[in-house]
This record gives structure tokens, C-alpha cells and sequence, in this order.
């Protein structure tokens, strides 16, 4: 059940907690005798202010780092943005929380599109790449559209550039989950070459989906998808590009297998883990 703000001081007016998890940068008021923690889901705004306008990158970094020396832990996705905090924000507990894969996504039921895709999934920003992509698509020669499903974040021209420019090349602009699964199970591969993530949650849920993927052989993306993906120089278009035509040609395999190590329960256990470091 979600609580507003109100609902939450009440709640704490009447006993308090044992310790208030923050899933979230902005931070609710819980009182300082509380233990508080909250979960960094990534710092790419702190590991390169490119990927964000210039307001939002300072806004961000502010709230963050007065948010890290209030909590008396963080909780992180991966230990790539784990050794980001202790690195950029000095926090010295830190506990890795590594996210899940719903059980729906192994169960999708495959569909024949009337004209074959691959899928690219993300929000419109410069971290996923997708300018990038868009033309390795293109030089790619692979008789295949491209979708890219996702809605305008910020400092997007030039993905919309490279659209255009790009008669294979389509933004479907923000797509509902149900909508979103249906594109997944119709995909030919599933193409995810970001420059950083925090996770990578879509690419386990296309494994699991049993599509071959195309990602970034950064981390925490490389150790994700380890030898069940093909793994491409974000930075290089005709990296790209040839990893295109590998993830078609001859795609990986064991997608499935290696997204069933990611479970929420796992991740629900190492969170309690956290809980309990911080009120004993």
C-alpha cells in the first residue's frame, strides 16, 4: 500500500519504525532518531553531468549527498554503483541489493509480427545511446526495423535527429507494460548498448523473455549478461553495428538460465539483510 507524506508523520506519530527505507532520491521527513536508508539506483549525474542538463545534474548531486550523510546506510543495485558511492559520495556502508526478474517475463508467449523488429527500450537520454544506435542500425545492412520504445526525458534532439534520418528507425514514444511485454515476445533481439546503467533490469527481463541481446561490455552490464548476450564498445558505431548482426545471426543463448539467478525474493533477503546491519 503506497502512504503519501501525511499518511507516513501519522504513522510515525504513533510508534515509530525500526528503521524507514527510502526507495527514492527525494527523502520524506521521518524524524532523526530514526535509522533511515535509501537506495541509489545510480549516479550517472555524478560519474558524468553530460547525461544530464546542467540544472538538473547540480539539483540532483544536492540532494543526494545531503540525503547519503543522513542515511545510515545505502542500498545499491549492483557493485558497480555501490563502489560509485563509496567513490563519489564517501558513504561507507553500503550493501549490494541486486534487483529481480517478475516470472512473467519467462512465460511470454512468443508472436510473429507481420514485419520483423528489434527492440531497444529506455527512456529518451544521452546515457542509453540510442542516437548512436540508430545509425549502427543503419550500417548495420540487417533487414530488420528498428523500435525504440521510451518517452522524452531531456536532451533528445539528436535521437529525434537520427530518427528521421533513419527510414528503418521508429520512437514509439512511451508504451504501457502490457504493450511493452507484447513488443518483447514479437522482438527478433532485444539491443540495450547504454553507456551506464545502475542495473540493467530490461536486458535479464529480454533473457528471460528467451531473446538474444545485444549490450555494453561495461559494467554492471558485462558481469549481467556475461557470456549470454553479445557484447559491443558502446562508443564504437561499427561495434554496434557488427553486434547487430552477430545478436541475428548467430544469437546467444542461455538467456533464460542466467535471469533465473535474479529473483526478488533474493533481492527482499539482502534488503532485510540491510535493515537489520542498521538497527543493531
Amino acid at each position: 500500500m503506497a502512504l503519501d507524506e501525511h499518511a507516513i508523520e501519522h504513522e510515525l506519530a504513533l510508534g515509530g519504525c525500526d528503521v524507514f527505507h527510502h526507495t527514492d532520491y527525494v527523502l520524506t521527513e521521518v524524524g532523526r532518531k530514526t535509522p533511515q536508508v535509501m537506495t541509489v539506483h545510480d549516479l550517472a549525474f555524478l560519474r558524468d553531468p553530460a547525461f544530464h542538463t546542467r540544472l538538473a545534474a547540480a539539483t540532483l548531486e544536492d540532494i543526494v549527498r545531503r540525503a547519503a550523510r543522513r542515511c545510515a546506510a545505502l542500498l545499491a543495485p549492483s557493485e558497480t554503483t555501490a563502489q560509485d558511492c563509496r567513490e563519489l559520495l564517501g558513504a561507507d556502508r553500503v550493501f549490494v541489493t541486486p534487483l529481480g526478474v517478475e516470472e512473467e517475463f519467462f512465460s511470454l508467449a512468443p508472436e510473429a509480427p507481420s514485419r520483423p523488429y528489434l527492440l531497444a527500450v529506455g527512456t529518451l537520454e544521452p546515457r542509453k545511446n540510442f542516437a548512436r544506435l540508430i545509425r549502427a542500425h543503419a550500417r548495420s545492412g540487417v533487414d530488420l526495423d528498428l523500435l525504440i520504445a521510451g518517452g522524452r526525458g531531456w536532451l533528445f534532439d539528436d535521437v529525434e535527429a537520427a530518427a528521421r534520418a533513419s527510414p528503418r528507425a521508429r520512437l514509439l514514444g512511451h508504451v504501457p507494460d502490457a504493450e511493452l511485454k507484447r513488443l518483447l515476445a514479437g522482438a527478433t533481439a532485444f539491443l540495450y548498448p547504454s553507456l551506464l546503467e545502475g542495473f540493467g533490469l530490461p536486458v535479464l527481463e529480454a533473457m528471460a523473455a528467451g531473446k538474444p541481446v545485444l549490450t555494453s561490455d561495461r559494467e554492471p552490464l558485462k558481469s549481467l549478461a556475461g557470456d549470454a548476450a553479445v557484447l559491443v564498445d558502446p562508443t564504437d558505431e561499427e561495434a554496434i553495428a557488427g553486434g547487430i548482426r552477430r545478436v541475428v545471426d548467430a544469437p546467444p543463448h542461455g538467456g533464460p538460465a542466467r535471469a533465473r539467478g535474479y529473483t526478488w525474493q533474493a533481492c527482499a533477503a539482502a534488503t532485510g539483510r540491510a535493515y537489520e546491519a542498521v538497527v543493531t
